[in-house]
């Protein structure tokens, strides 16, 4: 009898601690495996219906969040020409995040030098860029007005590879209101950035909270899709405040 009691107590305890894992889209829905599956065939058959050319979704990982019960993933839908290996994937820097971001000692426009001790005690917006990425360009007078509303609680970087003279002149033409790191080949390397613009926020501690691409587009019906008002990088500053 006492044998039962102790299995019974175990398979108790299983099932308490069991978590269910869970996929969101929007932060708010939750789906299955097998729903976020068939989610994706439907997105597929939506693209080929609206371009007319078979396009292959998969699934990247941008966040998790762990409950006692279940484990929520969100996820981004990406669209690619040949079908991928794997319908999951990991976001870019998924290995530095919730950890503290690598430590660095790069050069300013100014001739001057920032490491990553200089950046705590506020939340900080590192954007990653380069000179002949439109989507970079785009997004600098959103990004510009952000830091414009929230410079006094947060700090606002911009590391690039390109070097001190290309960035300056660059900066005749447009106006991007960071604090500029140039000539960041070796550290831009070091943590694996190929897909530019890329916005990652530290918190006040530097640790890595969140890693983002460019400022999002969205789009009414009927209308073709516009780069937002960064409004979700917004919530992340408030929230890191």
């Amino acid at each position: 009898m006492k044998k039962l009691i102790i299995i019974l107590l175990f398979f108790s305890s299983l099932a308490s601690y069991s978590q269910i894992k869970y996929y969101t889209t929007n932060g708010k829905n939750r789906l299955t495996e097998a729903e976020i599956k068939e989610k994706v065939s439907e997105r597929e058959i939506e693209i080929e219906k609206t371009y007319g050319q078979k396009l292959f979704a998969s699934l990247t990982i941008d966040e998790t969040e762990t409950k006692k019960d279940s484990i929520i993933s969100k996820v981004i839908f990406k669209f690619t020409k040949e079908k991928q290996n794997k319908l999951f994937n990991y976001g870019p820097l998924s290995e530095f995040k919730n950890k503290e971001f690598p430590k660095f000692n790069l050069n300013t426009l100014t001739n001057g030098k920032i490491d990553l001790e200089k950046l705590k005690g506020k939340p900080t917006l590192i954007n990653f860029w380069y000179m002949n990425c439109a989507p970079c360009i785009e997004e600098m007078p959103v990004l510009n007005k952000i830091k414009e509303k929230y410079k006094n609680d947060s700090n606002f970087i911009a590391i690039t590879y390109e070097k001190k003279e290309d960035v300056a002149k660059f900066l005749t033409k447009y106006t991007f209101n960071f604090k500029h790191l140039i000539d960041s080949k070796g550290f831009i390397d070091h943590l694996g950035i190929k897909e530019y613009p890329m916005n990652l926020f530290l918190d006040k501690n530097g640790i890595l909270r969140y890693v983002k691409g460019g400022v999002p587009y969205e789009s009414k019906k009927g209308e073709e899709p516009k780069m937002s008002d960064g409004k979700g990088f917004i919530e992340i500053i408030k929230e890191l405040k």
